[in-house]
């Protein structure tokens, strides 16, 4: 992959830092709040949209920039960097979006996809089950047929931000004919509709980002099935592809500010008369950190290079999500261990850093499970990439 900006790439990169210096948010500014947040965090997508940064490589028929995906690439890099907050339609954009203009038909692509980009409409992905989490192949939600239309009834859990989501695109199984993974289908479900229940469950962050979601008897259109019947499972692969590989440069990037952030938290802050920094314990655990996120960022590069070089997101992305994993929970880790006592003790001032590195560290723990856990991941590699035998 090229590494240099062309002229051309420097001064878009010049544009979003002046758009964010005049209308930028940063994400230590959210409300606490999540429904406050959740609004403040709509528009700043939608300012985001209005300047050409939200789906900057997406076909401009459906509302996109039409420009090369390298360019959305630099946009996703510059707003991490600057501590900007996540685009809060993130499953529409980096998840399920892709698949939609990948499989859907015209009418779908017209009808979703600017209100993806704009966040009127909020996107959520209903995949995981109470038994069929890492065994996706294994759901158990059904879809049954009708003339003009599907009845579709089960349960999905790890519904992320569910409870504000217009759309959820469902998997579902559809036939039982054939190995497990061949009769499951994708349908795009309106979470208005009768029959829908959203139950929000509660982190150990305090947040409600997580929601269960149970189906009894819901009308899905036959219009609203995305792809083949029966073709969920090759849809839920490209989906997950997307969502474990493209994401990890401009996440690579935000690792890099928390860290970069830590290390001056531990510059300012003393122990025994002596700058944490200074302690030789301390700069062991920063420089296990900084290789983190350095073995991550070489290992993006390469993942999206082939992407832009016209490759598809194959196996190697489940690579990238180990490293990204093992990234964050290292980088959490590091910040306890080596703010110690004085996330407890710090000045007054001091207290918002104290939160978020323990909110940090929280939430840093779902990064081995969530989008496949590390087993799984090691799974594909092992047979997909390393071709060993099967057990």
């Amino acid at each position: 992959m090229r590494l240099t900006a062309t002229d051309e790439e420097r001064a878009l990169q010049e544009e979003v830092r002046a758009f964010l210096a005049r209308d930028g948010l940063a994400a230590s500014d959210l409300p606490r709040g999540l429904d406050d947040r959740m609004n403040v965090l709509r528009e700043w997508q939608a300012s985001c949209r209005d300047a050409g940064y939200v789906g900057r490589a997406w076909p401009s028929e459906f509302g996109g920039g039409g420009r090369p995906p390298v360019e959305q690439i630099i946009v996703d890099q510059e707003l991490a960097a600057a501590g900007a907050p996540e685009l809060v339609n993130v499953v529409g954009l980096d998840v399920l979006g892709p698949s939609l203009l990948r499989f859907g038909d015209d009418r779908q692509r017209h009808r979703y996809i600017p209100s993806i980009l704009s966040a009127e409409e909020i996107w959520s992905q209903g995949f995981s089950e109470p038994e069929a989490g890492s065994d996706l192949a294994s759901l158990r939600t059904r879809a049954v047929e009708h003339d003009d239309h599907f009845v579709l009834s089960g349960q999905k859990t790890w519904v992320s931000w569910g409870q504000y989501a217009r759309w959820c695109g469902v998997l579902a199984r559809t036939s039982d004919d054939g190995p497990k993974h061949r009769g499951i289908s994708m349908l795009i479900v309106d979470m208005q509709s009768p029959g829908v229940e959203v139950r929000p469950m509660t982190q150990i962050t305090g947040h409600a980002e997580f929601c269960e979601l149970f189906l009894d008897d819901v009308v899905v259109p036959k219009e609203d099935l995305l792809g083949e019947r029966g073709g969920g499972w090759k849809i839920a692969m490209h989906t997950l592809g997307h969502e474990r590989g493209t994401a990890a440069l401009p996440r690579q990037v935000k690792l890099r500010t928390w860290l970069d952030r830590l290390v001056r938290v531990a510059a300012r802050r003393e122990l025994d008369g002596r700058p944490i920094a200074d302690e030789p314990e301390a700069q062991v655990a920063l420089a296990r950190a900084f290789i983190g996120v350095e073995v991550l960022r070489h290992h993006a590069y390469r993942t999206v290079g082939e992407f832009l070089n016209g490759g598809a997101v194959g196996p190697d992305s489940s690579s990238v999500k180990l490293l990204m994993a093992e990234a964050e929970q290292r980088l959490a880790a590091t910040a306890l261990e080596v703010l110690g006592p004085t996330l407890q003790h710090a000045e007054p001032a001091e207290a918002g850093e104290n939160d978020f590195w323990h909110e940090t560290y929280l939430y840093s723990r779902a990064a081995s499970v969530y989008g496949g856990t590390q087993q799984i991941q090691r799974n594909i590699i092992a047979d997909r990439i390393l071709a060993l035998p099967q057990e």
